[in-house]
């Protein structure tokens, strides 16, 4: 029992120091769009964009958290029955029911970004999300995006990119 146990503890503490990190550019044709619309939500959120120089200016949302309750058990005569509610935050704790940080509106179109991202790699890849019993939660330890404005053609590629870091 005592070996079953170190076992499980060793492989979370493997999988916690061994977080995964996703870069998107602009130009993705896996993901087209996301990098884009990820710097869109972060400004939208009023991150203030930091200069790095060169024209080159960085958005880090770090610890984005998010609780997801899916209400499929609710009673039918509930509004809520059957319709996923969503709370997020950044600068936040990946801990379920958590108030820490500030609130970020734009979650559910976050969290969609996110999905595509982690569908987009393959098995062992970043994870933003764990769910079971009705009830998700949703972290990413930084969503870093770019965004080079000495580039002014929009649609060659190149202005934005993200960096999604899991919190495994």
């Amino acid at each position: 029992m005592k070996a079953l146990l170190a076992s499980l503890c060793s492989i979370f503490a493997a999988s916690a120091a061994g977080a995964a990190s996703v870069t998107v550019p602009d130009n993705s044709t896996s993901l087209a769009g996301v990098a884009a619309a990820t710097t869109a939500l972060l400004l939208d959120a009023g991150l203030k964009p930091q200069n790095a120089g060169g024209g080159v200016f960085v958005l880090d949302a770090k610890n984005f958290h998010c609780d997801q309750h899916l209400n499929g058990a609710l009673d039918a005569s509930s509004v809520r029955a059957g319709l996923p509610t969503l709370k997020c935050r950044i600068n936040s704790q990946n801990k379920r029911g958590t108030n820490a940080g500030q609130t970020f509106g734009e979650g559910r179109a976050m969290t969609e970004l996110l999905q595509k991202v982690q569908g987009s790699n393959p098995p062992g890849g970043a994870a933003f999300s764990d769910c079971g019993m009705g009830y998700c939660g949703i972290f990413a330890k930084s969503i870093r995006c770019s965004i080079d404005t000495k580039i002014g053609n929009f649609s060659n590629g190149g202005r934005w990119s993200c960096v999604f870091t899991d919190g495994q």
